[in-house]
């Protein structure tokens, strides 16, 4: 079980894609591998200026929400996740329908391992709409670190709906259908996702686990020595 948790928390260690000047997103034994895109590198003077900026305009426009939702996410670019929330919580509290706005409060959560606030915040988005796979997944990996894995399982398959042979997300919906008990389902998965990503050692264990837990010991053997000529 802590394995898994701490498999997921490295997909969410990419939870903050880019996003629109707007604040739109864009679009061991167990575990989810963090195979998400990388953050794009992010120019912290450049950032922190922006930050400077937005204060000014602050001051000029307090009111003005949009200032309130583009300065918290250059909090969350540079890390200050607390500023963040709270700069994102007056965006929101001033337009409770703004996908964006929930959206990124939802990374500041997650980064900042509230995982439960940041599942409230990627469902609200979702409601609001339209559905991303980015909100879906980062959604069901949420609930996964609160050892929710039933209510993983809907925002994981509405994921993979929309990206049929994304590793992140079989992996992740593999890791959950193992712990709720469904060998043999998890095993589906994790053959999907190996078959795209053949040397990925983090699935390869899984897998091997898995068949360890069927009573398959020559199939787990077979992965273990797959591990070992990777090196790992």
């Amino acid at each position: 079980m802590k394995a898994l948790a701490l498999a997921v928390t490295l997909t969410l260690t990419f939870a903050i894609a880019s996003i629109a000047q707007d604040s739109k997103p864009s679009s061991k034994s167990n575990g989810v591998s963090g195979q998400l895109s990388d953050t794009p590198k992010i120019d912290l003077k450049a950032t922190q200026n922006k930050i400077d900026e937005l204060t000014d305009a602050i001051k000029r426009e307090p009111k003005n929400d949009a200032l309130y939702g583009a300065r918290g996410q250059c909090y969350v670019k540079v890390g200050e996740f607390d500023k963040a929330i709270s700069d994102l919580t007056v965006a929101v509290t001033a337009n409770q329908n703004h996908q964006g706005y929930l959206a990124v409060r939802g990374d500041a959560y997650a980064k900042s391992k509230r995982y439960k606030e940041a599942f409230e915040d990627y469902g609200r988005a979702l409601k609001v709409g339209p559905s991303s796979h980015y909100l879906l997944l980062h959604q069901a990996s949420c609930a996964v670190l609160l050892n929710d894995y039933k209510a993983a399982e809907a925002p994981g398959k509405a994921a993979l709906e929309l990206k049929p042979n994304d590793v992140p997300t079989l992996t992740l919906l593999g890791s959950v259908e193992r712990e709720s008990g469904h060998l043999q389902k998890s095993l589906e998965f994790f053959n999907q996702a190996i078959s795209m990503s053949p040397n990925d050692a983090n699935l390869l264990r899984l897998r091997a686990e898995t068949f360890r837990l069927l009573g398959r010991k020559d199939l787990a053997e077979r992965d273990f020595n797959l591990l070992k000529k990777l090196g790992n």
